[in-house]
């Protein structure tokens, strides 16, 4: 009796105990042909943003067991201003992306994004305290092209085109 009560108990606990693992493994990392095109260091040509001459790097990764893409920007301007963000996106199940940008204007400059990729172009939409902004993005091989129209509050449209090529 004994014997079979311990048989039953280790039974039981082998089924728990699986299916409690199988609940805790994270799920493959994300497959978009469009996302694997972005990562790597990308350097920007230089650019004209409200009056300075702008340079950025960017490095899009994948993080978090493939789950999300993190890009890190850093730019730099003529006249001594840089600027830092850090762009978090995740691909939704429906294809489209959403994601949320943390930048040096804290918590005014947290910048909401959705976006619906088209083959090797997506089609981001953002919006903070001081600005909306639409930015479409084109990869082709080693080059990317950000076509950006932002409208800051209080301020007249600016659109710009930024030429990235890739580093690494």
């Amino acid at each position: 009796m004994k014997n079979l009560k311990l048989l039953i108990i280790t039974i039981t606990f082998l089924f728990t105990t699986e299916k409690s693992f199988s609940q805790m493994m994270p799920p493959e990392p994300i497959k978009s042909p469009l996302l694997e095109s972005m990562m790597g260091t990308w350097v920007s040509d230089p650019y004209q943003m409200m009056g300075a001459n702008m340079t950025d790097e960017v490095v899009h990764t994948m993080i978090l067991n493939g789950q999300f893409m993190e890009i890190d920007v850093s730019s730099k301007a003529d006249n001594g201003f840089t600027y830092l963000g850090k762009i978090l996106i995740a691909p939704n199940t429906d294809g489209s992306l959403s994601g949320t940008a943390y930048d040096i204007f804290g918590k005014k400059g947290i910048t909401n994004y959705t976006g619906i990729p088209d083959g090797n172009k997506v089609t981001m939409s953002g919006s903070n305290d001081m600005m909306s902004e639409t930015r479409e993005i084109i990869i082709n091989g080693n080059t990317m092209t950000h076509n950006v129209t932002f409208d800051f509050k209080g301020m007249p449209q600016e659109k710009v085109t930024i030429l990235y090529k890739k580093k690494n």
